[in-house]
């Protein structure tokens, strides 16, 4: 499909399945007994998969409401990238840098389980992915917010990237001062190298109820600095600039 045309987003919790649609036999694209699926259909089948089998463990949970509290409020969506790794109903590993064959920019998904199993960014608890290559920490791709904490901003074809740690957003830890370690160095190495980053931006569905992540392209590290973040404390900035040559943003 064309990334310019505007395409109907299905999310999870809107399809019914039943409980063997959820656990059908592994990823496949039923296009005859001699059609090679491409990445593309590859990236649909198992966001197919993810939204069946995400329905259906969001049934039971509704089911077990007022039993265990763990199994009531546990996070379906993780549950569902678990089942689907652990079943390999998953494409696009292990982690890249650059272009994720299958993914096009305008892309959207509801959870970064998602990004995860479609092989586009693969640390869910972390806003930027990374490999270590002969040694080096390299960034693969980062997902962006624009909420007040992190402060992260976009621009035309230009995106400032808040770097991670020092519990900024903690509620329950005390704010530190960012290092220049993990992501954030993986980051600076992207820069020095000259290395593209996959980049996605996070932030609130058009109805209101939840997020979405919409993926933007590749892009280049221009440069970073330290400044004071909302907590007082120092945090890094990145600015990226998007590589020229790709689809336009949705």
């Amino acid at each position: 499909m064309n990334p310019s045309q505007k395409r109907p987003v299905v999310y999870a919790g809107d399809v019914v399945v039943d409980h063997a649609a959820a656990n059908s036999e592994p990823v496949g694209v039923s296009l005859g007994e001699d059609h090679v699926p491409t990445p593309r259909e590859k990236v649909h089948e198992v966001l197919r998969v993810f939204k069946e089998v995400f329905t259906q463990l969001d049934r039971e949970k509704q089911a077990r409401r007022g039993g265990d509290l763990y199994e009531a409020t546990a996070r379906i969506d993780l549950k569902t990238q678990v089942f689907l790794e652990k079943e390999g109903k998953h494409v696009n590993t292990p982690n890249r840098i650059g272009q994720v064959p299958g993914i096009e920019v305008g892309d959207e998904f509801q959870y970064k389980a998602e990004l995860r199993v479609v092989g586009l960014h693969f640390r869910t608890m972390s806003g930027i992915d990374y490999v270590e290559v002969e040694g080096v920490k390299l960034a693969t791709s980062i997902v962006s917010s624009e909420r007040y904490d992190f402060d992260d901003k976009f621009d035309a074809d230009v995106a400032i990237y808040t770097g991670e740690g020092g519990n900024v957003i903690s509620k329950e830890k005390k704010a530190e001062d960012q290092k220049m370690i993990k992501g954030n160095l993986a980051l600076a190495n992207s820069m020095k190298h000259k290395r593209e980053v996959r980049v996605i931006r996070g932030g609130e569905r058009w109805d209101g109820k939840g997020k979405h992540y919409v993926y933007t392209g590749l892009y280049l590290v221009d440069k970073y600095w330290l400044e004071k973040g909302v907590s007082g404390k120092s945090v890094y900035k990145f600015k990226l600039c998007r590589i020229p040559g790709q689809p336009p943003l949705p």
